[in-house]
């Protein structure tokens, strides 16, 4: 691709930018993805370590219970308070944590037991609950005294006080998640926006160059990977740069080549054409004189009208010969080359005051740069005098950013009516284009037609001579 397929890339650039995903939002989503995956992971090993957790504690203290209840519960052949020791028995399993026990009598009914008083547990949602509790395991011993059966002793395993601790942890560790993603996904998006700022400065430096600034690169952004993009957008820039110059040279150089050829034209014109049309009006004139003399009258009519028609043929060929030849002089300088110029056109318009305003340290535009702003001039102020009837025309010339600006105006009629520009205009902006410069047309301002002609300076060019 070339120079003019990069700026054209970068000019189509807007128009993608809302067919694709932001980097900003892909960055959110991405982060936010991955956080609720770490939640879901994060959250099933700690349910499924809460379950394990819960299954081997109830179990563990559930065999514990049935062993101790076996050892000290009173055989049937002794002869002691059956029920009480079981009562008691079965006060200390429930006192334990993941136990309940229960005793009840023959008829069923349940004996109550001295337990200390003990905290409510806190309260677990179901769901979780659900999640974490175990099969629940139970164990019946019978309370007898041969030959009779007093009661039954029910060992049951009550992990609610596991599955509050693990609750507690649960509701510990899902903040601090919460939190350490909130921070990584803040992180994410703040490295993003970084990103997005560097990417920033690169676009903005693109859009210089699709303006036509190439003269301030692309800042460095600080990140080795933007560093080759960085590297290329600026080398792209010098390119550009020395095409452009490149190519104004050869635009310059070519204005000057056609000017030369006008004035080669003009020539041949004015040593060709000039001295024939010269002797056919005097050989028109000398044949009407004999024609009169010849007392004929018909004859002498048209050798006289012969005559009329070299002449016209004779001062148009001259106007174009003085407009080939229209270029300053090479040992003149613009501003000498535009007062005398001025003056022609006060002796042709003695009515219309024509003023020049140019101040002595004016830039040397070089050739091609005085061919143009001389044209310009010409041109500009003749269209006023030809259409507008000005009682005024300033032309004034200053020196802005390094360069040169021309600027006419008058107080006559003002501009034609918007619409294709002629000729005249278009060789204007030809010519400023193929020199770096830019033309603006003719339009209204305070009572007077203005037009402008801005023309960069070539490099290491002094003072007008």
């Amino acid at each position: 691709m070339d120079a003019t397929g990069h700026i054209a890339a970068v000019g189509d650039a807007p128009a993608r930018r809302g067919r694709g995903v932001a980097l900003r939002s892909l960055a959110l989503g991405g982060s936010a993805l991955a956080w609720l995956a770490m939640v879901a992971i994060v959250a099933s090993v700690l349910i499924l370590n809460a379950r394990g957790s819960v299954r081997d504690e109830t179990g563990s203290a559930f065999r514990l219970a049935n062993a101790f209840a076996t050892l000290h519960l009173p055989t049937a052949f002794e002869r002691r308070d059956m029920m009480a020791e079981a009562a008691r028995i079965a006060a200390e399993i429930e006192a334990q944590r993941h136990l309940s026990a229960e005793l009840r009598d023959a008829g069923g009914r349940p004996v109550a037991l001295a337990l200390p008083p003990r905290l409510p547990p806190e309260r677990v949602p179901e769901w979780f609950a659900g999640l974490i509790r175990p099969e629940p395991l139970r164990e019946m011993i019978a309370v007898a005294q041969y030959p009779n059966v007093l009661g039954v002793l029910e060992i049951r395993t009550d992990p609610q006080d596991e599955i509050a601790e693990a609750w507690e942890n649960f509701r510990l560790i899902l903040p601090l998640l919460a939190a350490t993603a909130l921070a990584a996904i803040g992180v994410t998006m703040a490295i993003t926006a970084l990103v997005l700022r560097r990417l920033g400065l690169l676009g903005a430096a693109l859009d210089r160059m699709r303006a036509g600034d190439l003269d301030h690169p692309a800042p460095q952004t600080g990140l080795a990977e933007l560093a080759v993009l960085t590297d290329g957008v600026n080398a792209l820039a010098a390119h550009l740069a020395e095409e452009r110059a490149r190519n104004r040279q050869l635009q310059g150089r070519m204005l000057t080549l056609a000017q030369a050829e006008r004035a080669r034209i003009a020539s041949d014109l004015h040593d060709g054409i000039g001295p024939q049309l010269f002797a056919l009006q005097a050989a028109a004139g000398q044949a009407g004189r004999a024609a009169g003399a010849a007392r004929d009258p018909v004859l002498a009519e048209a050798l006289s009208a012969v005559a009329r028609h070299a002449q016209a043929i004779r001062q148009s060929a001259r106007a174009a010969i003085d407009d080939l030849r229209l270029a300053p002089a090479e040992d003149t300088s613009l501003p000498e080359m535009l007062q005398e110029l001025l003056v022609e056109f006060a002796e042709i318009a003695p009515d219309t005051a024509i003023a020049l305003d140019c101040p002595p340290d004016l830039p040397e535009p070089g050739e091609a740069g005085r061919i143009a702003l001389y044209r310009f001039v010409r041109e500009s102020v003749l269209n006023a005098l030809r259409h507008a009837a000005p009682g005024a025309i300033r032309v004034r010339l200053a020196c802005e950013d390094g360069g040169i600006a021309a600027r006419i105006g008058d107080d006559g009629g003002g501009p034609a009516a918007a619409g294709r520009p002629g000729l005249g205009q278009t060789g204007m902006r030809d010519r400023a284009s193929a020199l770096g410069g830019r033309y603006l047309p003719p339009r209204r301002e305070g009572g007077w037609t203005l037009t402008e002609f801005h023309l960069p300076c070539p490099p290491d060019q002094g003072t007008a001579r």
